[in-house]
């Protein structure tokens, strides 16, 4: 594959042409000059500094300019951003702001970037302010859950642990629980049960380059069980979530065999690469091998998707980007964990096996149809959220 990802437009976008990630980016404000700007202005209101009239009334004007927070305030309290509301939020980000520098810099060991307080501000405040509402909205005495979709790379886990981290300060958590952020692919079957998969395709054909990733390489059972053991939480209960280990490729074992949650689950943020994607596909319509076992066991996902309350997408990229942000990626990984990951060209043949060989792309991909997807997220150079649109979600 090279250029745009197969088949991406017209799999993902059946029901009305949307903007391309060129069209957005394109519209976009360079973040440079303005983000600089906000970090001088709200790092040090986030450790207890007074704030200004004049700095308050920018912080006012970059939310309403700024596509991104905009979104989620004007949807959560259904006017534009004005000073009653940046005050509140002023407020927020010094109750935030301690436990988030310290789960960032936890999870970024060694980072020579600072805590990313500009981010904090447009994009994990206000989403999670969106999701509090909506839980209150629809699911106030239940488990509100997330979805959310993105290639390789996207930045899925990282948005979904900071949301968890902002969501645990301001959720009360004996009446409303607490947040959980897991992605998908702690649910790996072992790798005893994978190999018996490679007779059905699943093989990227490259050694030292692991089979799991796709649909059927899941064990749905654990996962499902999860879900609803989360869906009956309470305050002394404990859940053993499954808790796989990519290095050992396979569930480790002693104490780490698990990811113990205990209390109560009010949130639960799901990222998966294929999450949303459309179940209802007839695996006969797909030419026999691996491409219809994948559309085959995608339809057992039906369940887990169906329950998701919402859902966010990143929009996807060309292959080669795909490639090169999950490298970037594999040397994250190796920075928090000191432990060698795969070369450039395992990485490439990984990513050809679950991007390429596993999904038709006229039928079947990873990426959900419009009307699955509540937000649909575009990406700059750096990573950084620079538009969110509605999808064709209604709920």
């Amino acid at each position: 594959m090279s250029g745009n990802v197969g088949g991406t437009r017209a799999v993902a976008r059946t029901s009305a042409e949307l903007p391309t990630a060129s069209d957005v980016l394109a519209a976009s404000e360079p973040p440079t000059a303005s983000d600089a700007r906000l970090d001088l202005i709200l790092r040090p209101v986030a450790e207890g500094a007074a704030l200004g009239r004049d700095d308050l009334t920018t912080l006012v004007e970059a939310t309403r300019q700024d596509p991104v927070p905009a979104r989620f305030v004007q949807e959560t309290s259904g006017a534009a951003p004005d000073h009653r509301g940046t005050e509140q939020r002023i407020r927020t980000l010094r109750q935030v702001w301690p436990g988030f520098a310290r789960w960032w810099r936890s999870y970024f060991p060694g980072a020579a970037t600072p805590v990313p307080v500009v981010e904090l501000w447009r994009l994990y405040l206000p989403l999670a302010g969106w999701i509090m509402a909506q839980k209150q909205r629809r699911r106030p005495d239940e488990l509100y859950v997330m979805g959310f979709n993105g290639s390789p790379g996207a930045g899925k886990t990282v948005l979904t642990n900071a949301l968890a981290v902002v969501l645990d300060e301001l959720l009360d958590t004996e009446t409303q629980g607490r947040a959980v952020a897991r992605s998908g692919d702690h649910w790996y079957l072992g790798r005893g049960d994978r190999e018996r998969l490679v007779a059905h395709g699943y093989d990227p054909g490259v050694p030292g380059v692991s089979n799991r990733a796709l649909p059927g390489t899941h064990d749905l059972d654990w996962l499902l069980r999860n879900l609803h053991e989360m869906e009956h939480s309470h305050a002394h209960g404990v859940i053993r979530m499954a808790n796989f280990d990519k290095k050992l490729d396979d569930h480790p074992s002693g104490p780490d065999r698990w990811f113990e949650v205990r209390g109560t689950v009010g949130v639960f943020l799901f990222d998966l690469w294929f999450a949303g994607a459309d179940t209802t596909v007839d695996p006969a319509s797909v030419p026999d091998g691996l491409r219809r076992r994948v559309a085959e066991s995608l339809r057992s996902w039906r369940p887990v998707f169906d329950r998701m309350d919402a859902l966010w997408c990143f929009d996807w990229p060309s292959f080669e980007q795909m490639v090169r942000e999950r490298e970037a990626q594999e040397r994250l990984v190796e920075q928090r964990h000191g432990a060698r990951g795969m070369t450039r060209d395992q990485i490439r043949a990984f990513m050809t096996y679950m991007i390429d060989t596993a999904w038709d792309w006229q039928v079947t991909a990873p990426v959900p149809p419009d009307q699955a997807v509540t937000f649909r997220a575009w990406r700059d150079a750096a990573h950084r959220v620079v538009a969110v649109q509605r999808g064709g979600r209604t709920s």
